[in-house]
């Protein structure tokens, strides 16, 4: 039976109990890390491949929307959530709305929505990649075809080669139809 690899998670937050309990919750459902700062969660990111990060917003030396700001230059696929039990929620706002984060969490939570908020934040994390990966591929076909209508080889008029440019054009149109989210034809 195939294994498959659990999402990754790091949990952020300066109260021992909280990284405690999160931890009991979620290792079912998710390989978690965590860190009890901004500057250890940092250190983990660098060191793990981390999907999901979730972090408290109050906390010494650096708070959850400047840790966010930092994970989204330095590892900008990790998909973010704060979560607070105060009402500083004008910060939390403005970061999601600069693109900062992808949630936002209020203390105390129910444990069955927070797994799915979990769940669906490593879902995006997992979207992202792939769409990354048709992008890259799609990049490499792109420049082979160019390459090949640019060539002054003699054998670029040959049969098989005119062949081998619609098929690289075909794969191009499924790339294209795939990053659209359509069987149509572009």
């Amino acid at each position: 039976m195939p294994t498959t690899t659990k999402p990754s998670i790091l949990i952020v937050d300066d109260e021992p109990d909280v990284l405690f309990s999160l931890t009991g919750l979620l290792r079912r459902d998710f390989q978690v890390f965590t860190a009890k700062s901004g500057a250890e969660a940092m250190k983990v990111m660098a060191e793990q491949d981390v999907h999901v990060i979730m972090t408290d917003q109050r906390m010494p030396s650096m708070t959850g929307t400047e840790l966010m700001g930092k994970v989204r230059a330095e590892h900008p696929d990790a998909v973010r959530i704060i979560f607070t039990g105060y009402a500083d929620t004008r910060a939390v706002v403005d970061a999601i709305n600069s693109g900062e984060l992808y949630r936002y969490i209020s203390k105390p939570w129910d444990p069955d929505d927070l797994i799915e908020v979990l769940r669906d934040a490593a879902q995006k994390y997992n979207e992202t990649i792939a769409e990354a990966k048709l992008l890259s591929g799609l990049d490499d076909y792109f420049d082979d075809a160019v390459s090949f209508v640019t060539s002054d080889e003699p054998a670029v008029r040959d049969a098989d080669a005119v062949e081998t440019f619609k098929s690289r054009t075909e794969t191009l149109r499924t790339y294209l139809r795939l990053l659209k989210g359509s069987d149509a034809r572009p």
